[in-house]
């Protein structure tokens, strides 16, 4: 199907709007976004639909997401940026979702509450109203930044003690064995594929430094999706994972992969997602002159050695020998979280990036 197939869709969706229609609308507005699902102007005018059908929650999902596609382009910036013949659809739009979207999301509380407790979630709470911007508690490190979600109240150090994490001597155990399945990998280049997504005609010089950077990665889990062929083809890092209590979040977690640096590779400083989990790095292969700065504080990785830190500290890592550096990388749950936060979390992540992808 085409542009135009799409195109034709959307003008019967306005004529049975118009004729009062609204249901056969938005079957018709459903069937164009699915040929084009980042066109702004179909989930708006979806979001016109289900305001006049009294859908408050429906609406303001339809029209945050048109506002997130249309910027994603570079759209609906300011008035400057809209086109004038949509100007006042575009800012009524805004107004919805500046004045729904808490109420929905702060909505996805409440089963919670009833499921758990609301004296148990007092962080959980929290996080979701610093997210909202009602509340604005900080990390008290500036160098702690994270990108998404942060979780007030958790003991806050760019690094953790291995030991704190009762699977990880199982995990050094394996070691040698899944170090062979990772050089039987990078060797025979198997299932391996850059780390970072670009957009076409974006390059990676803001994340990676070096001639002939590369940061590639053998993934088994990537947000929350396994690569079961992968899990099949490394049965010693397979049998490891099966036993580990992985974070697991519709849609956003697990990330468990074999991460390989090329010689010369710098990937520069950046900041994680959430403070809610810490990241585990399984020392594979290592030819030297290679090393994690979390914070300004520099750790090579060594056989041996686990290395498990919080990633919403500014960090950045090198491989500057001439051999290729691989680790096993892996997500765990945050250690103060107890079983309770870590269900609800998983619950209110999941549903927030439902709300936000709708």
């Amino acid at each position: 199907m085409t542009q135009a197939a799409a195109q034709f869709l959307r003008q019967q969706a306005r004529q049975l709007r118009d004729a009062g229609d609204f249901v056969k609308a938005e079957a018709q507005l459903r069937a164009a976004i699915a040929i084009f699902p980042d066109a702004p102007i179909l989930h708006l005018e979806l979001g016109e639909i289900f305001e006049r059908l009294g859908n408050v929650d429906g609406a303001t999902r339809a029209y945050y997401r048109a506002v997130m596609k249309a910027r994603a382009k570079g759209l609906w910036l300011d008035e400057a940026t809209v086109a004038p013949a949509i100007l006042p659809q575009v800012l009524s739009a805004m107004q919805f979702v500046e004045a729904h979207r808490n109420g929905v999301l702060q909505a996805l509380l409440e089963p919670l509450y009833a499921r758990f407790g609301k004296a148990e979630l007092a962080r959980v709470t929290q996080a979701l109203n610093i997210y909202l911007k009602l509340d604005a508690t900080k990390p008290a490190n500036p160098a702690q930044r994270p990108l998404f979600l942060y979780v007030p109240g958790l003991t806050e150090t760019p690094y953790w003690d291995a030991k704190r994490f009762a699977w990880a001597q199982s995990a050094l155990d394996a070691a040698d064995a899944i170090a062979l399945e990772a050089k039987s990998v990078i060797d025979a280049q198997q299932d391996v594929e850059p780390f970072l997504r670009v957009e076409p005609g974006q390059d990676t010089s803001a994340y990676l430094a070096g001639s002939n950077a590369k940061w590639d990665a053998h993934f088994f889990y990537r947000h929350g999706q396994v690569f079961q062929k992968q899990l099949d083809a490394c049965p010693a890092t397979a049998q490891l994972l099966s036993q580990l209590p992985l974070v697991r979040i519709r849609e956003h977690a697990p990330e468990i992969c074999f991460s390989v640096l090329a010689p010369g590779t710098h990937i520069l400083a950046h900041t994680g997602v959430t403070n809610m989990r810490v990241v585990v790095h399984l020392p594979l292969l290592l030819p030297g002159k290679c090393a994690l700065k979390v914070a300004g504080i520099e750790r090579p990785w060594r056989h041996g050695e686990i290395l498990v830190f919080d990633d919403t500290f500014e960090h950045e890592a090198w491989n500057f020998s001439t051999g290729m550096r691989a680790i096993l990388l892996m997500d765990a749950w945050h250690p103060d979280l107890d079983a309770v936060e870590r269900a609800a979390f998983t619950e209110l992540v999941g549903q927030i990036g439902h709300f936000n992808r709708r």
